[in-house]
């Protein structure tokens, strides 16, 4: 059997994670940056990021050796051409902004051949970004949560123009991650997709109870992690890290 590659355009937070998860599945990874010194970042973000490789081996996750053979499935290059040559699918994992994906996506439609293109956008549509290559029907949504080695939700998201064949390999993968799938259509009209959407009522309604002066934000995360069992309450989980 062939062994198994795919490319991670972008080598930050989420794109170190999404090729972390694809290596440890037994991919060889090809993750590409714009320079040297992003790549290298990349790799170590992979190895000793939060999440990372050594917190793997040092939680009983991964023995030594199996950190060692991760690592030799794992390449970066700022090679947009050499990263993606002959591989089974790309995962573009740039900044959330739509003009930088855009240009990525051209890009990819220069230097790929028929392979299925996804995109780990939190909100943006499937339709705005296909709109970038010539042919549509590659390019599907696979929304990964961080951090991406211990969340288990993938959402993806299909335009009416995505093959059906491009969106059966995202389910695939993401079993073969041992993660869970959503599978969803299009809304070119809004931004975000299910959790995204789900949450940020929530917290424009936890916002608006603090500002009334009803409750504290304490009380309020209190209320829900202990009312619903939330594992963090919204602004906790704005607290470390998410932006309002």
């Amino acid at each position: 059997m062939a062994q198994r590659s795919a490319a991670v355009v972008g080598g930050g937070v989420m794109g170190a994670g999404i090729a972390q998860v694809l290596a440890r599945a037994g991919y060889d990874v090809r993750v590409r940056e714009l320079n040297d010194e992003l790549a290298a970042e990349a790799r170590d973000r992979v190895v000793s990021g939060n999440y990372g490789l050594e917190d793997a081996v040092e939680g009983g996750y991964l023995s030594e050796a199996e950190k060692d053979a991760v690592l030799e499935r794992l390449s970066f290059t700022t090679d947009l051409d050499a990263a993606t040559d002959g591989t089974e699918f790309v995962l573009e994992a740039v900044t959330e902004t739509l003009a930088i994906k855009g240009q990525v996506f051209r890009d990819l439609d220069d230097a790929t051949d028929d392979q299925p293109l996804y995109s780990n956008t939190s909100g943006f549509s499937v339709t705005s970004i296909a709109n970038a290559v010539s042919d549509p029907s590659r390019v599907a949504v696979m929304h990964f949560f961080n951090p991406v080695p211990i969340m288990s939700m993938v959402e993806i998201v299909q335009a009416p123009e995505t093959d059906a064949a491009v969106v059966e390999r995202a389910e695939e993968l993401v079993d073969e991650l041992g993660k869970t799938s959503v599978t969803i259509d299009d809304d070119p009209g809004s931004y975000g997709f299910i959790a995204n959407r789900c949450h940020a009522a929530m917290r424009e309604e936890a916002q608006q109870i603090v500002d009334e002066g009803i409750a504290t934000e304490e009380q309020v995360d209190t209320a829900l992690e202990e009312g619903y069992n939330l594992p963090v309450g919204p602004f906790s989980l704005r607290g470390v890290g998410e932006e309002w």
